[in-house]
């Protein structure tokens, strides 16, 4: 993932608007594909803009100890969750996240192409079925490619919590690709 310049960044947090756009480019298509993934297509949006609002709130307070990208992902990350804790509580399910929309490995013969998009969907719908904390580790580490450290991070977490939940959650994965 492409960084933000240490001047960029200087000016974005004394506020330049030109500076804010610059770092709204960098970050927002990774912040949607998280948001995305969390929330489901029809919230992406929604949730993306409200990232980037807390983002532009709290810049000023980055203070370096993380790569600015992991710090962006971690404010995405909690808006995702305060976002599905509201859904909850209204008691209206997410929309899952859309295995049309996951990259087709590329294969060789129709047959297989069919298989490919049978196992996407049941992945995905494995993947609903997670607990939060669990869906938003496979999803950070898998899809954003992010460290365990970084993943710590952002899920205001310690190191062995990020690797017991991710343990939990590939056994659970398991379990239900194997009930299909």
């Amino acid at each position: 993932m492409i960084e933000l310049d240490g001047d960029t960044l200087r000016r974005c947090r004394c506020g330049d608007p030109a500076a804010l756009g610059a770092l709204y480019d960098c970050y927002r298509q990774p912040v949607y594909y998280l948001a995305r993934r969390m929330v489901g297509e029809a919230e992406a949006e929604d949730v993306c803009q409200e990232t980037f609002i807390a983002v532009f709130r709290a810049v000023a307070k980055f203070e370096g100890r993380s790569k600015l990208s992991t710090w962006v992902l971690a404010v995405a990350t909690r808006v995702c969750l305060m976002h599905l804790r509201k859904q909850r509580r209204l008691e209206t399910p997410a929309e899952p996240a859309d295995a049309a929309d996951a990259e087709p490995m590329t294969l060789l013969s129709p047959s297989h192409e069919l298989l490919n998009k049978e196992f996407l969907e049941q992945l995905a719908d494995a993947m609903d079925r997670l607990p939060e904390n669990q869906r938003m580790a496979v999803t950070l580490r898998s899809f954003e490619e992010m460290s365990y450290e970084q993943i710590a991070r952002a899920m205001n977490c310690r190191l062995d919590q990020v690797r017991a939940t991710l343990f939990r959650a590939r056994c659970r994965l398991l379990k239900y690709l194997e009930g299909h």
